[in-house]
């Protein structure tokens, strides 16, 4: 489990504080703020893990969670909010780092077995999009209603996704070309937004 690797979370998470980041290529710096960020939460969970009664991030309270400021990249410390919406964000136009960082709850995308790397980041961010576009707990269509259920990820964050597609719709198509076969023949769907369970994550959501 998560919590007999602590030690090595911890290890690497030390390592983070002392990164060259400056050096680092476009990509490089992505992946490692990306690790970091997922690195951070995952650490954040153990803090409060309580031998296991911990059943939600949420139930951590609010100035414990994403707003700590407590986090260490290359000298910077940092709050998990500060990462995603100030760092990551603004600094690489990138909607697909949505479907990588997790927030360990059941509706968020699941975690990699594996560190993002600057060299496989952009196979990574494709295999992490094709994964949420194929399973229903985030993209579902209904042929009979003619609607298209996604992921609050795209309600919360929608600028990001139509900042590079002009719509939701059209970035998502980009991704499902049966959808896109809708839109060429002007069939648009409406968009239902699925329920997002912020429950604790499990094995089950990792891949």
């Amino acid at each position: 489990t998560l919590m007999n690797d602590r030690a090595q979370l911890q290890a690497y998470i030390a390592t983070l504080a002392t990164a060259p980041f400056d050096q680092l290529g476009r990509d490089e710096k992505l992946a490692l703020l990306i690790n970091a960020y997922n690195a951070f939460t995952l650490e954040l969970i153990l803090d409060h893990h309580n031998g296991g009664a911990l059943q939600s991030i949420k139930d951590i309270p609010a100035d414990q969670r994403w707003k700590a400021v407590r986090w260490n990249v290359a000298g910077n410390v940092w709050s998990l909010d500060q990462l995603e919406h100030e760092q990551i964000r603004p600094n690489f136009t990138e909607p697909r780092i949505h479907f990588a960082l997790v927030c360990a709850a059941v509706g968020c995308p699941p975690l990699r077995a594996e560190a993002y790397t600057g060299a496989a980041l952009e196979k990574q961010l494709a295999e992490q999009t094709a994964y949420v576009h194929s399973h229903d707990k985030w993209y579902r269509y209904d042929a009979a209603t003619n609607t298209v259920y996604l992921t609050a990820l795209y309600n919360w964050f929608e600028g990001d996704f139509t900042q590079q597609a002009g719509s939701v719709l059209a970035y998502v198509a980009q991704h499902v070309p049966t959808l896109n076969a809708q839109l060429v023949d002007g069939k648009n769907p409406r968009i239902a937004w699925l329920d997002y369970s912020w429950a604790l994550n499990s094995q089950e959501n990792i891949r």
